[in-house]
């Protein structure tokens, strides 16, 4: 344990040089004090790492501490200094710390077994429970005979949507009823074709649009607001579900629109008269669809399935009024 007594005396030592050469300027008595911490930490650390036999023993290592901090004694002259018996001259033995082993807790005699290999613990007897019939309840499902017998819900009125629709429908243009039943029959025949057939009905689909509808540009058509939202700017997103329940709607987002000016401009009498509307709103408006040789009239969808059966197509607006 000599080279840890080294290290703290060191350390110390150290100590005791800096905080007066810090608070008092620089001095010898300081500068001794440091040069000698110094060489003790150094003493201590190599002692940590080879673990040497020091020369230094006890006594001499205190009378170094108290030189540096001014408490030493004047030396005694040679003739009244006494004689150091030769077992303390020799340099003191390295000591060997054994550490004590370490004794492992007491285990339960149950936890030397894994989980599955205990025996199983037999479970309690089930309490029996007595329950109370409150009169004019439900019957419990768990302790009556037959379950209880569902009562019929009374008919379904007709949805007021389909009202609306019904009642949108017969306000319809004659070219806006000519794109409802071309869309309606396409839509019949790809529900009922096989794979292969279906391929062959979005061309036969166009091709009978083109001809409800030769121009893109329509008017006075009515349908439904779902929706009409702020866009990136200002920008009006909208979106106007037809009575046959074909949608119309602009792009949604800025980067989409840059070609096609699909987005209603912020402050303008159109977005105007989006923004007094709401959805579920009868509307008639007017615009202009965009041209594809696909669909005839460009599909806001991309898969083929959707394209038919949910029909979609992007349009620009160019005036709106509530009915």
């Amino acid at each position: 344990m000599l080279w840890i007594i080294l290290f703290i005396v060191g350390l110390l030592v150290l100590l005791a040089g800096l905080v007066p050469m810090l608070l008092n300027g620089r001095s010898k008595k300081s500068a001794a004090a440091i040069a000698i911490g110094a060489i003790l930490l150094a003493a201590g650390i190599t002692g940590v790492v080879i673990d040497p036999r020091l020369p230094l023993t006890m006594p001499n290592i205190a009378a170094i501490e108290d030189a540096v901090t001014g408490n030493a004694e004047p030396e005694a002259s040679p003739q009244s200094a006494e004689p150091v018996p030769e077992a303390s001259a020799s340099p003191a033995a390295p000591v060997r710390v054994v550490e004590p082993a370490q004794v492992p807790e007491a285990q339960p005699a149950s936890s030397a077994k894994d989980e599955s290999q205990l025996e199983p613990t037999p479970l309690p007897d089930p309490v029996p429970v007595t329950t109370t019939t409150v009169p004019g309840g439900e019957p419990d499902p768990l302790t009556a005979g037959t379950p209880p017998t569902p009562v019929p819900s009374p008919a379904a009125a007709p949805a007021e949507d389909s009202i609306a629709a019904l009642a949108l429908a017969a306000q319809q243009p004659k070219d806006q009823a000519a794109f409802a039943t071309v869309i309606k029959t396409s839509k019949a025949d790809f529900d009922a074709a096989d794979d292969v057939e279906r391929e062959s009905i979005q061309p036969q689909r166009a091709a009978a649009i083109c001809q409800a509808l030769p121009k893109p540009e329509i008017k006075n058509w009515v349908g439904t607001v779902q929706a009409a939202d702020k866009a990136s700017g200002g920008r009006l997103t909208v979106t106007v579900a037809l009575p046959d329940g074909t949608l119309v709607k602009t792009w949604n987002n800025a980067m989409s629109d840059i070609d096609d000016n699909t987005l209603v401009p912020a402050g303008t009498p159109l977005a105007q008269a989006f923004g007094k509307l709401k959805p579920g709103d009868p509307v008639r408006f007017a615009g202009s669809f965009f041209t594809d040789e696909m669909d005839c009239y460009r599909s806001s969808r991309l898969a083929l399935t959707q394209s038919m059966m949910e029909p979609s197509f992007l349009f620009r607006f160019t005036s709106v009024e509530k009915l």
